[in-house]
């Protein structure tokens, strides 16, 4: 007779298979899918849904791990049997409150707004995708209802995502870093103020993505285990620790394809540094979304955006720059990224009003689902906020409220994760200099291994195994919260001299 763990194992596999097939439709559609092939993709993607659900809300995988559990595997001695049944049981418990036909519905109606978005956001105007984000707001609803919630419906969203996470702890979390935002941004406006945006050569696509390459590889990145494509909007998709892609825009400048790409690496060497044992189980996956976004934020922000990067990313861009290597040097590189002047939209804008465009979406998500803000409604109050955040109303719908596809791909709240990254990230950094690892030398270096390494450990093998509340302190010695993260600002972007902003 085969062990208990075995037996989980082998119907976890499958439920894993059917979890990546579902990833490679939505990486397929985002990319190169015919707009005729929406409505099978839709329906496709929709049983994909509910075959895992249905697998993970079956009492069969109750029976199998509670079997695993009366052996009461310990941590210390077989912390990959431990995991495993940690995050299917964790899995089967919050299965059972959501009712499956609301979970396909979503992936169904999100799979045929994706493409109505696309086209919406090309032509600009918002009453082509208001319908369907009306029926998205429903859906929302319709699971925070099945879910419960004390306060808000976003409790019950959250809770999807990250057990403990509420409406009001994360309200007055983003709150809280407006005034420090806006405070740092004028002092970063005032120290940049008259220079020009810094020019860069228009490399072809080829270029460019070849110089990704190159870089990303460099601090990390198994190209034998990834790739990469275009699509409207940048992102990770990991169907399995082996085949971790990236995507990216190629219309935009370049210092935002470079910001880009190294976020996106950032999610994607986290899920190839998962440890084998966990492979083919619930717990082979990073902890989504809060803290995959702080792998991105550590890459892109905390190490991307030093002078020391600069001069490493630098030295790998000058054979790509052909007839105009004087054009970019490391101090014009480095003023890129930290003087980018903040923009109405939230991939290009600078590093300190990436957070107010969170709490923008914050109050948009936050009150169409408590009924205060119509679907119809949403462009005027975006607009609204931008002007008061970041000094300007958007052109258009464009680059308002359309900018992102979130909404057709994951329930409410995502956004958040953005902002929690960033002082999770900021956590991670002060915790591994602790440990003696120099990030400014070993970025100017190129010698990446040791924050890898370190990262590898402290948040990339166990996977799923700990919720974000659980893996910070294991990781950083103190639960999540601001300093780490308004210390890293204050040091970037209110220097004690003249000296350069790091």
């Amino acid at each position: 007779m085969a062990p208990p763990i075995a037996d989980l194992r082998e119907y976890l596999a499958e439920t894993e298979d059917y979890r990546r097939i579902f990833d490679h439709l939505r990486y397929d559609q985002q990319t190169v899918l015919p707009d005729g092939a929406t409505a099978d993709r839709a329906r496709q993607i929709g049983l994909m849904e509910r075959r895992m659900r249905d697998r993970i809300a079956d009492p069969r995988l109750d029976q199998l791990v509670a079997a695993v559990e009366r052996h009461g595997p310990d941590p210390d001695d077989d912390f990959a049997a431990w995991a495993v049944a940690r995050t299917a049981r964790r899995d089967h418990d919050a299965a059972r409150t959501r009712p499956v036909e609301v979970l396909s519905d979503f992936q169904v109606v999100a799979a045929e707004a994706f493409p109505a978005w696309r086209d919406a956001r090309a032509a600009g105007r918002w009453a082509d995708f208001a319908p369907w984000l009306r029926r998205l707001v429903d859906l929302n609803l319709r699971l925070a209802d099945a879910v419960g919630y004390p306060d808000h419906p976003m409790d019950a969203l959250l809770s999807a995502y990250e057990p403990g996470l509420s409406y009001a702890a994360t309200d007055a979390l983003l709150a809280g870093l407006r005034e420090p935002v806006l405070r740092l941004n004028a002092l970063r406006q005032q120290r940049y103020a008259g220079r020009p945006r810094v020019g860069f050569p228009d490399l072809d696509r080829q270029t460019a993505f070849a110089f990704v390459r190159d870089l990303t590889e460099r601090i990390g990145y198994d190209w034998n285990r990834g790739g990469l494509a275009v699509s409207p909007h940048p992102f990770t998709s990991p169907s399995g620790a082996n085949d971790v892609r990236f995507t990216l825009r190629d219309d935009v400048p370049f210092d935002e394809i470079l910001t880009s790409a190294v976020h996106e690496i950032g999610h994607a060497l986290y899920e190839q540094g998962i440890a084998p044992e966990l492979w083919g189980t619930s717990a082979a996956r990073g902890v989504m979304p809060w803290l995959h976004e702080s792998q991105a934020k550590f890459w892109e922000n905390i190490v991307g955006r030093t002078p020391e990067f600069a001069r490493f990313a630098h030295g790998v861009l000058a054979p790509y720059l052909g007839d105009h290597p004087g054009e970019v040097t490391p101090e014009s590189l480095h003023e890129a990224l930290v003087a980018r002047p903040t923009s109405v939209i939230r991939i290009a804008t600078d590093e300190l009003t990436f957070n107010l465009h969170i709490l923008l979406r914050w109050e948009i998500e936050t009150s169409l689902l408590s009924g205060t803000l119509d679907v119809d409604d949403v462009p005027e109050l975006w607009n609204a906020r931008s002007a008061e955040y970041f000094g300007a109303a958007p052109a258009s719908d464009r680059d308002g409220a359309l900018q992102d596809p979130h909404w057709c791909h994951r329930w409410m709240g995502l956004f958040t994760s953005y902002v929690i990254g960033n002082l999770v990230s900021a956590q991670l950094a002060a915790a591994m200099r602790r440990d003696g690892v120099d990030l400014e030398a070993g970025a100017e270096a190129g010698d990446f291994a040791p924050m890898l390494g370190w990262l590898r450990r402290h948040v990339h093998a166990p996977g799923r195994t700990f919720t974000l509340a659980e893996l910070v302190p294991r990781a950083t010695g103190a639960d999540l919260g601001t300093e780490a993260y308004l210390s890293h600002l204050e040091r970037r972007y209110a220097p004690d001299t003249e000296g350069e902003t790091r």
